[in-house]
């Protein structure tokens, strides 16, 4: 009978509910930050720009571009023919014209390829690629919600960028520059266009948005909740937190594995064309606020094991306890004055520390890049403040020191109590 009465006890409503919550924020955990990421980078226009802007800066960025530019402008130019042609007008039937021509349609070749390089890295190109992505992200968004406007267009069943701003600016300095065969220069559209996804695949992608788009914001600030709801109600709190971490911390494995396989994938793609060796900085670059969120997740879920360890019920984990509930009270018993004050204290001790820990929590989700650093200092400022609460509430009375079954550290006595 007493067998029947403890299972009951231990999955009555409480524990199934704290279950069922458990579950469903650890099913939204990767959608949150890979939501989050993607809201924070493409549809937030001032991030994307902050985002994509400094990679023009980078050399073989500017490099990739200048040489995608160059040997299109040169084709188009078609640079032996026209010095052939010049040549024979200006000396006819010489044998001299066919030893000539390549070495003269070299030179103005690489003349062209040194004017377009120098272009791409002048602040005048800065200001373009800042424009054109302005534009891009726009356009993203407006396809994204059924619409288009600006250089992303809906062709056929492929999404396509396109660059002619970019291309005409170009031309218009190699004109300034002497090279006024640039200005007859007509690209055709498939030469204009870059191909960013696929109509059946964005069908799939509108709906999603269409679904996350009003919550991406604040998705981590819902999982979190639930976290924390998951961890109220349930009977045995250590264990539900120290359970929390470990899934951090695999999930942050998980998604760490799958950003090393897309960069790899994507590397592949992009090795062999001009962009090869700038695939790294790219990949850096736009996934920079997804693997730090990554690396941060990892680092909270290895702060929430300590945390649920350090309340459980494990006698090194008792013993640290009553070391520290020691050290903090000696320093209490220290403080003089302020009674009616730290009386306050001690009598709103639980509710102080959950405030704290709603507070930091708060804190890290608003920070403008979740980072492992920003987790670690965080923790040093939850830490802090549940220390001088401890601190505060003692009143060198024995009530006010007590540790509910043994089963929570000190700086959160009252908090993470197992029932």
């Amino acid at each position: 009978m007493s067998v029947n009465t403890t299972t009951h006890r231990r999955w009555g409503a409480r524990s199934v509910a704290a279950l069922i919550i458990f579950l469903v924020a650890a099913l939204l955990t990767p959608i949150a930050l890979v939501g989050h990421w993607g809201h924070r980078t493409v549809v937030d226009s001032e991030r994307y720009i902050d985002t994509v802007g400094p990679l023009i800066s980078n050399p073989e960025v500017q490099e990739g571009i200048a040489t995608t530019i160059t040997d299109a402008l040169v084709t188009k130019v078609d640079t032996a023919n026209t010095v052939d042609e010049l040549l024979n007008k200006l000396f006819p039937n010489s044998s001299f014209n066919s030893l000539l021509s390549a070495p003269i349609a070299a030179g103005v070749n690489g003349l062209i390829g040194e004017l377009v390089t120098r272009f791409v890295a002048s602040d005048q190109f800065a200001a373009v690629w800042i424009a054109l992505n302005e534009a891009a992200q726009r356009g993203l968004v407006a396809v994204l919600e059924g619409r288009e406007e600006g250089p992303i267009k809906l062709q056929g069943d492929e999404v396509v960028f396109d660059i002619s701003a970019a291309l005409g600016s170009v031309q218009q300095f190699l004109v300034d520059n002497g090279i006024t065969a640039a200005a007859n220069i007509t690209l055709p559209d498939n030469e204009r266009q870059i191909v960013l996804v696929e109509a059946p695949a964005l069908a799939q992608i509108r709906f999603i948005y269409s679904l996350t788009s009003p919550i991406l914001e604040w998705l981590p600030l819902v999982v979190a909740a639930l976290f924390a709801l998951s961890i109220a109600l349930a009977r045995r709190r250590a264990r539900i937190v120290v359970a929390t971490g470990i899934f951090l911390v695999a999930i942050a494995g998980l998604l760490s594995l799958g950003l090393s396989a897309g960069e790899d994938s994507f590397n592949n793609q992009l090795e062999g064309t001009a962009f090869g060796p700038a695939s790294e900085v790219f990949w850096n670059t736009l996934l920079n606020y997804l693997i730090l969120g990554v690396e941060a997740v990892f680092v909270l879920g290895v702060v929430v094991i300590i945390a649920g360890w350090f309340g459980g019920r494990t006698s090194i984990a008792t013993r640290l306890r009553g070391q520290l509930v020691k050290g903090l009270d000696e320093l209490g018993d220290r403080i003089e004055g302020l009674r009616d004050f730290r009386q306050l204290v001690a009598e709103h001790a639980k509710k102080i520390r959950w405030a704290i820990y709603l507070l930091v929590g708060l804190i890290l989700l608003a920070s403008s890049v979740m980072s492992p650093a920003t987790v670690l200092w965080c923790t040093a400022l939850a830490a802090g403040l549940l220390t001088l609460v401890q601190v505060l509430a003692n009143q060198s009375a024995p009530q006010a020191l007590a540790i509910e079954d043994a089963a929570v550290p000190a700086v959160i006595e009252g908090s993470f109590t197992e029932e």
